[in-house]
């Protein structure tokens, strides 16, 4: 494993994010890393063109999963693959814009009834929030890591703390492998 790149797939919304999608995925090769991520065109697309069926073979294929919760919900791919992620038990690390956060506990008294089951609760798109489904896939995984963050600095910050250390995430990659 030490000559193969670590294959991390960056999952996140696009719109309105690709100055900062950018600079993820170039600091994330900078520490060698082989970074996956459809706005790249690093999406694998078989013969049959489903972008869905894609993006969910390429969480299957990557070795770790880095998602990220923008205020944009946009055509659901997304939170596929987050499920997908958590499906297939792949090592996976969050960040959620604080905006969800904050949403979360403003919206939580509409979007669940007492049992805490999700009721059938959406908004009207706003430049500041196209839908409330952002705050399922933040209710997803947050059970796992999920890091808040406001600015793409947050984000850096992170990333740079998490896998920098290519070779410690190798290491750990292959005694989870030991281990199953």
């Amino acid at each position: 494993m030490a000559d193969k790149k670590l294959k991390i797939m960056v999952s996140s919304t696009v719109y309105g994010s690709d100055s900062d999608l950018d600079q993820i995925k170039y600091t994330l090769e900078g520490f060698g890393y082989d970074v996956v991520m459809s706005k790249e065109g690093s999406v694998y697309v078989p013969i049959d063109n489903d972008p869905t069926a894609a993006c969910l073979k390429a969480v299957e294929d990557c070795d770790l999963f880095f998602g990220i919760i923008f205020p944009r919900y946009g055509s659901g791919i997304t939170h596929k693959e987050f499920q997908k992620a958590i499906e297939e038990d792949k090592p996976m690390w969050f960040m959620c814009h604080h905006f969800i956060e904050y949403t979360r506990k403003l919206m939580q008294q509409f979007m669940f009834d007492k049992d805490k089951n999700r009721l059938d609760f959406d908004i009207h798109p706003t430049s500041v929030l196209d839908s409330v489904k952002v705050v399922d896939m933040y209710n997803l995984v947050r059970h796992k890591w999920v890091q808040p963050f406001f600015k793409i600095d947050d984000i850096l910050s992170f990333i740079t703390t998490q896998f920098k250390d290519i070779e410690a995430r190798k290491e750990e990659l292959k005694n989870r492998k030991k281990n199953e």
